[in-house]
């Protein structure tokens, strides 16, 4: 089995609940970087935020961030790909998501941006603690997200939405996936997420690869979420940790220990032979 590059999602698998990074995993991780393989995070995080996650590594050499929409080069930072959400859908989707009290994320470019009032809905929706510290750790934080989106012409990769309720979550799924071109994932119980279309992770990583002139078959990828399925379908060999959602256990080709009992160490023990 002739691989090359293992792209890891970060929350839910190679982070434990806490957030934190277990010492097994972490030294897996170099371990794998030492022998040559490329690691590449595949996170829906945005690109500042799983740097900082990650900062305890070297830089890596490439990251595929806002579920696949990002890919940067890490040393020097540069942005690849970026696919964005068409002007008029970013504003329809935003004048829809701001009728709820909920967490609006904004990914742009390297950044991700949010209000100071959604900030606090984060926190007031039962997300654990640890997550909400980790990540407006790095965001840009404004008075409101007005303007920055109905007003200035900025382009977004992504919408990271956290309702406070369930109810809340549920109808504006709805509502946001009856707008033409608009396809909503969820990956925890109470957030959204948007790209462009039926963009995913996959097609970050297939990007990434064509450019690298690897195959999906040398490509090993490792997974929990609705967000990690095209993934982990696509490449030569997908993992699924244990916690994983039943559908991405049922695309993976093999199933390893969960995100609290370092998974990820596991997978690239086996498969990379380290």
């Amino acid at each position: 089995m002739d691989l090359k590059l293992a792209a890891i999602d970060l929350d839910g698998t190679l982070l434990k609940e806490d957030c934190t990074i277990s010492e097994r995993n972490r030294k897996a991780i170099c371990r794998a970087m030492e022998l040559g393989y490329l690691v590449v995070p595949s996170t829906g995080r945005g690109y500042r935020n799983s740097r900082f996650v990650l900062e305890e590594f070297p830089a890596m050499p490439y990251y595929i961030n806002a579920n696949g929409t990002t890919v940067t080069r890490g040393e020097p930072e540069e942005v690849l790909l970026s696919k964005t959400i068409s002007l008029d859908t970013g504003r329809e989707i935003y004048r829809i998501a701001r009728e709820y009290p909920a967490f609006i994320e904004l990914y742009h470019g390297l950044d991700a941006f949010d209000s100071r009032e959604g900030c606090e809905k984060l926190y007031k929706s039962g997300v654990m603690e640890a997550y909400c510290r980790q990540l407006l750790k790095t965001n840009i934080h404004l008075d409101s997200l007005d303007d920055f989106v109905l007003k200035e012409e900025h382009l977004i990769s992504k919408f990271h939405i956290v309702c406070v309720s369930k109810k809340d979550k549920e109808e504006l799924m709805e509502r946001l996936g009856a707008l033409e071109g608009v396809f909503p994932i969820s990956t925890a119980s109470q957030n959204i997420e948007i790209a462009d279309t039926h963009w995913s992770k996959k097609d970050g990583l297939a990007w990434l690869c064509g450019r690298l002139k690897i195959d999906a078959s040398q490509v090993l990828a490792i997974g929990d979420s609705e967000n990690d399925y095209e993934q982990i379908r696509w490449a030569g060999v997908g993992v699924a940790v244990k916690n994983a959602y039943p559908r991405v256990i049922g695309a993976a080709d093999a199933l390893v220990a969960s995100n609290e009992e370092d998974g990820v160490a596991q997978a690239l023990e086996q498969f990379l032979n380290l």
